[in-house]
């Protein structure tokens, strides 16, 4: 048995001591050098992306299914940011009326244009006036109705310069009949 295991050992000493005879070793190492570099591997942004975010996933059917969902997902997150977009836009476009900074309250209001008319130089008349609360209430709901389309007329007469000079036009001769009494 030795001499086999010697015979064995000498054959895999001499082939390992043996090397081949290459007729130009710079050129065949320049030639691998050059294939490596040009097989670069073409990398897609959207598959690196999905076997990035996916890759915990071995099943392929699987894998695509968990694409088209988050996929779905985007698409309705994107749809409804439009439509809160959407109507937070409609939203600051309508007027916005504060009612406490308008009018405190009934009495107030009635005693500070009472106070004024007083000042101004006139004299109320000896009769007694009674209002009840609701007529006053609704002179207020009016006069606050009136005050919102005024702005929203102002609003769109400002948007129109055709009609803005129309308008004063139109006051500029209301005011000349005026002068002219």
């Amino acid at each position: 048995m030795k001499p086999e295991n010697e015979k064995f050992n000498e054959v895999v000493g001499l082939l390992r001591k043996s090397r081949p005879l290459l007729d130009s070793p710079e050129d065949i190492g320049n030639k691998v050098i050059r294939r490596l570099r040009a097989e670069k591997p073409k990398t897609d942004v959207l598959s690196s992306l999905t076997d990035f975010l996916f890759s915990w996933v071995y099943i392929g059917w699987v894998r695509r299914t968990l694409i088209a969902a988050s996929c779905a997902l985007v698409i309705v997150f994107i749809y409804q940011q439009g439509v809160i977009l959407k109507r937070i836009d409609t939203l600051s476009k309508q007027t916005i009326v504060n009612d406490k900074a308008n009018i405190k309250s009934p009495s107030e209001e009635i005693e500070r244009l009472l106070t004024g008319y007083r000042s101004s130089g006139h004299l109320f008349s000896s009769r007694n006036i009674t209002i009840s609360e609701g007529q006053m209430k609704d002179l207020l709901e009016s006069v606050k109705d009136l005050q919102i389309k005024y702005k929203d007329l102002e609003k769109i007469i400002d948007e129109d310069p055709d009609l803005k000079k129309m308008i004063e036009k139109k006051l500029m001769g209301i005011d000349h009949i005026k002068t002219n009494l």
